[in-house]
């Protein structure tokens, strides 16, 4: 058996070998990162990330796997913070302040988020305008019809540089006219985070909200112009607050999108838990319902709006899934195996076929 001190020796060898290690191996992975952010491609890979804990476990053997598995889901935890910080570092050369307008579970989120990523943040009701001037950042976090009233009130009171991204949920219309309102030196883009809850409120608003989520970017006619700022800053602000991603795209395209990402499956999981049977479900059901029905309690003023706003292209959306349904039900009112087995194989290689999109 060894003595102590030679066992404790051994340790300290290991250790001079290991700390270097790790700590390029941190550097690796921001440089990943940095060369995703760079190319457009998602900075978070649980897939990924999933292989190399496999990896580990199998290394380490049956006796220590989920040890090892546990530090590195450290390491990679750490790699995410440094990368964060390093971000929100180079984001805040000349000291970004930052004003969120409107704390409800996005904007207060926004604000949380900020603030543990070291920016000078303000967070301002809506009716509050201090210290709105001396911002570099203005994140407009209401509702969208109340968006263009408050940019083209406030409009003299935003500073010479200062960078405006709203966070409606649908863009087109809001986009469109702030294209109208008079600026005096401030520039505008379209934003809309691909992140929420079923609940609503600052209380419910959490720093944690964007980890590993899309921050969508829609400057007018879909191309980055002088009137939306700096590009770089922003997507640099945005990836510090822990988003994963910052996609560009044209404000009409977003909308088309975002009725089917969103929209439709707010409507049919509203629709879905109005049959009556839903309060007899208790003891029936499993992870399909949970996940069909968790969406159905939103803000019902927010949500309303939401449809509103993005009226023509929901209705696209919605006709085309209605007519899918009559589809299927136009098969089971005819005991047509065949065509029921035709719409089950359809839709489970479209799925198939967007998960090899994205792993493409």
């Amino acid at each position: 058996m060894k003595s102590l001190d030679e066992a404790r020796a051994e340790i300290d060898e290991i250790d001079r070998e290991l700390v270097p290690l790790i700590v390029r191996r941190l550097e690796a992975v921001c440089d990943v990162a940095e060369i995703k952010r760079a190319t457009g491609v998602a900075v978070h890979d649980p897939k990924r990330e999933g292989k190399i804990l496999d990896g580990v476990a199998r290394a380490a053997g049956a006796e220590f796997g989920d040890e090892a598995k546990t530090v590195f889901e450290t390491l990679f935890d750490v790699a995410k913070c440094r990368q964060r910080a390093r971000l929100a570092n180079a984001a805040k050369a000349g000291e970004l302040s930052v004003a969120v307008v409107g704390l409800g579970l996005i904007g207060g989120s926004f604000q949380k988020a900020s603030l543990r990523a070291g920016y000078d943040v303000r967070g301002l009701h809506h009716g509050e305008t201090e210290g709105l001037s001396d911002a570099d950042i203005v994140l407009v976090c209401l509702p969208p019809e109340a968006i263009v009233p408050w940019i083209r009130d406030n409009a003299y009171l935003l500073g010479e540089g200062a960078a405006v991204v709203d966070i409606a949920g649908t863009k087109a219309d809001v986009v469109r006219e702030i294209g109208s309102v008079p600026r005096t030196g401030w520039t505008f883009v379209g934003g809309h985070p691909m992140a929420g809850k079923e609940v609503s409120g600052y209380a419910n608003s959490t720093a944690d909200l964007f980890l590993g989520k899309s921050m969508v970017l829609t400057p007018e006619g879909g191309e980055w112009g002088q009137g939306n700022g700096d590009r770089t800053l922003l997507e640099r602000f945005f990836h510090s607050l822990g988003f994963s991603r910052v996609v560009v795209t044209s404000p009409e395209r977003h909308d088309e999108l975002i009725a089917f990402t969103s929209q439709l499956g707010h409507v049919i999981a509203s629709s879905y838990v109005q049959d009556p049977l839903v309060t007899e479900s208790d003891g029936f059901s499993a992870g399909s319902y949970a996940n069909m029905s968790r969406i159905a309690t939103v803000d019902p003023d927010t949500w309303a709006s939401l449809y509103l706003s993005d009226r023509e292209a929901l209705l696209r959306v919605l006709d085309g899934f209605i007519g899918r349904l009559g589809r299927f039900r136009a098969a089971l009112d005819a005991r047509d195996a065949d065509a029921l087995k035709s719409f089950i194989a359809a839709g489970a290689a479209a799925k198939r076929a967007e998960l090899a999109s994205r792993a493409g």
